[in-house]
């Protein structure tokens, strides 16, 4: 009897990296304006949501080469590094809606964000968390031979 090969419930570094892609592209491509043009006053909402995403793109890029390496440790960072992401989303959300004079991106949008990459991430923490309570860890189980 054959053996179906081992699948992972963690996240691998192709998922990483996509997100490391997405979240990059809109950090270091979108040329994000941190002082108003009608007043020159410092934007902080905008600032604080062009390094988290910058912050996240290279958090998830490495997360995605130290999966090569720990597959625990890495799914953990990116873990809790999303969800730091979505907490910041979060509050740039409120304060993108509290200033009525800019927008940094709709709010609602922000938000979606947020719940998407929060809910991912808590998912994957708790799945690394209880996995290395129950097993102490989620690699693979040996392969020994198998009798009938």
């Amino acid at each position: 009897m054959s053996r179906a090969p081992y699948q992972s419930p963690l996240a691998g570094p192709g998922i990483m990296l996509l997100s490391a892609a997405i979240f990059g592209y809109f950090g270091f491509s979108t040329s994000w304006n941190y002082h108003s043009v009608m007043t020159g006053d410092f934007l902080l909402f905008v600032a604080l949501l062009d390094w988290t995403l910058k912050g996240s793109a290279i958090a998830f890029g490495a997360s995605a080469l130290l999966t090569l390496a720990n597959r625990v440790l890495g799914n953990l960072i990116y873990g809790v590094v999303g969800l730091i992401g979505a907490v910041l989303f979060v509050v740039i959300a409120g304060m993108d809606y509290a200033d009525t004079k800019h927008r940094a991106l709709p709010p609602l949008l922000l938000l979606i964000f947020a719940a998407w990459n929060g809910y991912s991430s808590f998912a994957g923490l708790r799945m690394v968390l209880s996995g290395r309570r129950d097993h102490g860890s989620l690699e693979p189980p040996p392969q020994g031979n198998e009798h009938l």
